[in-house]
């Protein structure tokens, strides 16, 4: 059986020697979501990557930053998810931005609650419904599970919002649901000749960049604004220790969790060899066949 804490241990000192030499922040961890999305000084940052995934006929002009009450960890100790990032711009609407690395049972419905709370929440006389809309964004570490996967093979951002069926008519804008599934994009620099599909790979690969990346596009201004605001360097000493912090219990919590799977994987393995042996010797197969097929020791298999 494996020790858990000496597995916990190695799996922890191998992501940490791992992203010690990481130049910029990954999005898709907890401490590089909150490094970027976070601080209100990277408000046109954000701002452009919000807009580059929203519908045509929206875009955010200024925004405000939501109360830290709204916000919240990723994952708290129930499992339980939260708001990531929380923001409002002039015309009232709100944007959250949720990341998701693990996959999640009911998650699309989580989404939609999570949208239909906030929006519900702005009515408050309860009876004029003149309510801004709220945009749910989710950056997807794990593929989305469509029902015809061969409708999404070169579509990486969905859109789900209160449309017509046959029309699509929309009669007014209330609650959108947006994917970006940065899990399955893997397009190549060259191949990204839309400024969508150039902010989807910087937002995948953000954490691979080295100092001096810089891809082959026309315009990289706007990009290489983000990439400036992501840069780990730049960081000042408050925002590097909570980052550190962060990224630390990040770290630590995954490293938990890979150890208690590989021993409960380790776990089954060796009552299935318990099993597969104890039905051996009731059928009267050699010991030395039974241990050779379960790697058990004979002492294991006379105790059956």
């Amino acid at each position: 059986m494996l020790n858990f804490n000496s597995r916990f241990m190695e799996i922890l000192e191998a992501k940490m020697s791992g992203e010690s030499d990481q130049t910029f922040v990954n999005l898709l961890t907890n401490g590089g979501f909150k490094a970027f999305f976070g601080d209100e000084k990277n408000k046109s940052e954000v701002m452009e990557v919000i807009n580059s995934l929203l519908p045509e006929h929206y875009k955010v002009i200024d925004i405000q930053y939501m109360p830290t009450e709204h916000q919240g960890q990723v994952v708290d100790e129930n499992k339980t998810m939260h708001y990531d990032y929380m923001c409002r711009d002039i015309s009232g609407a709100i944007f959250i931005v949720e990341m998701q690395q693990y996959k999640e049972k009911h998650w699309f419905k989580r989404c939609v609650s999570y949208a239909c709370r906030s929006y519900d929440r702005q009515n408050h006389k309860g009876e004029k419904y003149d309510i801004p809309p709220v945009f749910l964004i989710g950056l997807m570490g794990v593929e989305i599970e469509h029902l015809d996967p061969q409708l999404w093979k070169e579509r990486f951002v969905s859109e789900y919002t209160f449309r017509e069926k046959s029309t699509n008519e929309v009669l007014a804008d209330t609650i959108f649901v947006i994917f970006a599934e940065l899990a399955k994009f893997k397009k190549e620099p060259e191949e990204c000749l839309t400024k969508q599909d150039q902010m989807l790979y910087i937002l995948k690969n953000s954490g691979t960049f080295t100092e001096n990346y810089h891809p082959i596009w026309d315009d990289f201004n706007a990009l290489e604004k983000i990439l400036e605001k992501m840069k780990i360097a730049g960081f000042d000493e408050v925002k590097r220790m909570q980052y550190e912090k962060d990224m630390y219990d990040e770290r630590r919590r995954n490293g938990e969790i890979a150890a208690a799977k590989e021993e409960g994987l380790e776990k089954g393995r060796m009552e299935k060899n318990l099993e597969n042996a104890k039905n051996f010797k009731e059928l009267g197969v050699a010991m030395d066949i039974i241990s050779k097929a379960t790697g058990l020791s004979f002492e294991e298999i006379e105790k059956l």
